[in-house]
């Protein structure tokens, strides 16, 4: 389930309240250098100030923030060579977690991953940006749980939480292939065909695509952000 669709009431409120901001952080709902401010998202969730401050000092401990000051933190900005590392460790975390998904995955896992691109791409079609990156997302999260390997998912969540709110630089962009070429279609069907060694290429293949246009327009996102 996910977060957004989660009361925000009753106990242990300051969990949920991570859980959602760690979402949204991944799914580019914030931008790099800006300030998440802890009355604007009580209000926004309608809870107290205490478990939103609770949780952003939690995400400055995780690194996903940056301490301003005790009303607020602020999303950092990734130089290149942060966003390099970032990347390499996706692919290396994210290849396993394909090769062991196709491993251990049936049919009918494939075909959640099918319809979750399915809606990804209809979704960039028609220009709702926001969707796709929350579409991309889910794709990239369910295919690590599908590997079944609860640290190595811990451990990608924590390098999405890096470089989650650059990919919104993106959305701008055409498409960095044509839609029947994108590499999720070859990790689905590494998926279908029980092909690690497929699933696993496909997989690092759309990371270095991404790496490699983010990487391009780093510069300006940053700068933009930065004013």
């Amino acid at each position: 389930m996910d977060a957004e669709t989660l009361p925000i009431s009753g106990e242990r409120v300051a969990i949920r309240v991570h859980h959602w901001l760690r979402q949204q952080l991944m799914r580019s709902r914030f931008r790099p250098g800006e300030k998440l401010k802890l009355r604007t998202l009580a209000e926004e969730l309608g809870v107290s100030p205490t478990p939103v401050r609770e949780a952003l000092a939690r995400l400055v401990s995780e690194g996903a923030l940056e301490q301003v000051d005790h009303r607020s933190a602020r999303v950092p900005v990734l130089s290149d060579v942060r966003l390099r590392e970032v990347c390499e460790l996706r692919c290396d975390l994210e290849g396993k977690a394909a090769e062991r998904a196709a491993e251990r995955a049936g049919p009918a896992d494939a075909e959640a991953l099918a319809a979750i691109h399915a809606r990804m791409t209809q979704a960039r079609v028609e220009g709702r940006m926001a969707e796709m990156l929350v579409e991309n997302e889910r794709f990239h999260m369910q295919l690590c749980a599908l590997a079944r390997m609860p640290v190595l998912l811990r451990m990608v969540e924590g390098l999405w939480l890096q470089c989650g709110p650059l990919n919104a630089g993106l959305q701008h962009m055409r498409f960095l292939h044509r839609p029947e070429d994108h590499p999720h279609h070859e990790v689905i069907r590494g998926i279908r065909q029980r092909d690690g060694g497929l699933a696993r290429l496909a997989a690092q293949r759309d990371i270095t695509l991404y790496a490699d246009a983010l990487l391009r327009r780093l510069p300006e996102i940053n700068a933009t952000q930065e004013r």
